[in-house]
């Protein structure tokens, strides 16, 4: 019988090559500055600041979370209107981060 709901293993960031990801896979891994309005248990990034330049969240795509040891990261596929962002947040540490440019 198979599970109904959620497959986490579809999702497209799961699949990447052993040995690493190319140099022009999008992936950034930096910490970041964001304006997020927490309301009813979830998180709505407004915009974030990355070197020293503010982007404006036009439309959130998608969220999922992952849960890493202690640490649970809130993952946000967002939108700024001319780019595509996967950022994160890390409820242990408070902590933003942009991940990947998509």
């Amino acid at each position: 019988m198979k599970p109904k709901g959620f497959n986490p293993h579809a999702r497209w960031d799961r699949h990447i090559p052993q040995g690493g990801a190319p140099q022009d896979s999008g992936l950034v891994n930096e910490r970041i500055e964001v304006l997020a309005l927490f309301r009813q248990a979830k998180i709505y990034p407004r915009l974030f600041i990355w070197r020293d330049k503010i982007y404006r969240i036009r439309r959130l795509n998608y969220n999922w979370q992952e849960r890493r040891g202690r640490e649970l990261i809130n993952f946000f596929s967002v939108d700024t209107g001319s780019d595509l962002y996967q950022i994160s947040f890390n409820n242990e540490t408070s902590g933003w981060r942009i991940d990947k440019i998509i």
